[in-house]
């Protein structure tokens, strides 16, 4: 499928104007998703959005442009070369076939931003947990070369040129949402990054999105779910991001049996969000998800299918987050504030009216 050229800022379809405190602000959902490996996934995503004219996020691994027998061309701070807490690229067909996933997606006008470069987490033994600003500007570093020219890290091969450069990237989510704030803000600020995703939610439930230190903050929320207040009414809360339905959901095991039953968890709990912030503060929704296999796939068509239902709602904009904080900007800071006060949306208190 072929789609014609369009920005991550394009506004095409998007109600750019400052809105009245009077008025109730368009629903914002924010799809997106980690690492950009697999074939499978980019298309099944590029699909589905085409259909539902909606735009969607991937924060892509840099090491997934790195084929693995060149695995020791990326050093992560602190660490051996090659050591990486994730997948590198496979073989150059695979790599290959990625970066014309990531051009087909960026000339479609959906957004790729960073999921920084070798996925090293708090388990590790020097994980992104514990690095300075000068580490995070090594590790970002590594990511901007490596989008600059793959080729470089893979001698020998013919990989087609990528049309995605570090100017076009505004933002990511770390790896494992693991990172000092004080320590990223200035490694952000010296790279141009305008927002992060990141961030556990101070409370439950949707809220808007704020600046820190000049930095968009878009929030992991924990949201109530229906499936699991069924379950254990005393603990009904889930990040929402594929990965913790599966570790909620059966401890992170791939059981086939299991596949419908997390399928379902995932779907119900983001239709419950986004009827939730629809009839409730309206606030952005940030559905956090990879693209993976994991549960054999279950989690996939839950996503898919949120996806073509809601995208074609009234009042509904499936947006990337450079669109949205091109929207942000244009409104009043008072009115930003007066919809930030407002009570939370997918905390389970509107769950009877709503038919949960």
């Amino acid at each position: 499928m072929s789609f014609p050229r369009r920005s991550a800022r394009s506004h095409e379809g998007v109600p750019m104007r400052a809105f009245t405190a009077e008025e109730r602000p368009p629903q914002f959902v924010l799809f997106s998703f980690d690492g950009g490996r697999q074939d499978a996934r980019w298309k099944t995503f590029l699909d589905a959005a085409a259909d539902s004219d909606a735009k969607f996020t991937v924060f892509q691994s840099a090491i997934n442009l790195i084929e693995t027998a060149n695995r020791e061309n990326y050093t992560a701070p602190g660490n051996e070369p090659g050591y990486v807490g994730t997948e590198f690229g496979g073989d150059e067909a695979e790599v290959a076939q990625r970066i014309e996933n990531i051009n087909t997606a960026h000339a479609a006008g959906h957004e790729i931003g960073t999921h920084y470069a070798g996925h090293l987490c708090a388990p590790t033994r020097y994980g992104a947990d514990q690095w300075s600003t000068a580490e995070w500007e090594q590790e970002y570093g590594s990511f901007t070369d490596i989008l600059s020219d793959p080729g470089a890290y893979n001698p020998g091969s013919s990989l087609p040129a990528l049309e995605v450069t570090p100017d076009d990237v505004k933002g990511g989510r770390l790896p494992c949402l693991d990172g000092e704030w004080d320590q990223l803000v200035p490694m952000w600020k010296d790279n141009g990054l305008e927002y992060d995703t990141s961030r556990a939610a101070a409370a439950s439930g949707v809220a808007w999105p704020y600046q820190e230190d000049g930095i968009w903050e878009f929030e992991m929320p924990m949201t109530w779910s229906p499936v699991l207040a069924e379950k254990d009414a005393a603990s009904p809360f889930v990040m929402a991001m594929d990965y913790n339905f599966w570790i909620s959901g059966n401890g992170g095991k791939d059981i086939p049996e299991d596949v419908s039953r997390l399928t379902d968890f995932q779907y119900r709990t983001y239709r419950y969000m986004y009827d939730s912030a629809f009839a409730g503060n309206r606030a952005p929704l940030v559905f956090g998800n990879h693209f993976n296999d994991w549960g054999l796939n279950a989690f996939n068509p839950a996503v898919e299918k949120v996806m073509r239902e809601v995208c074609v709602e009234e009042d509904t904009y499936c947006v990337t987050y450079q669109q949205m904080i091109a929207w942000l900007e244009l409104q009043d800071p008072e009115v930003l504030a007066a919809w930030r006060d407002q009570a939370r949306s997918a905390t389970g208190t509107d769950a009877e009216a709503l038919s949960w």
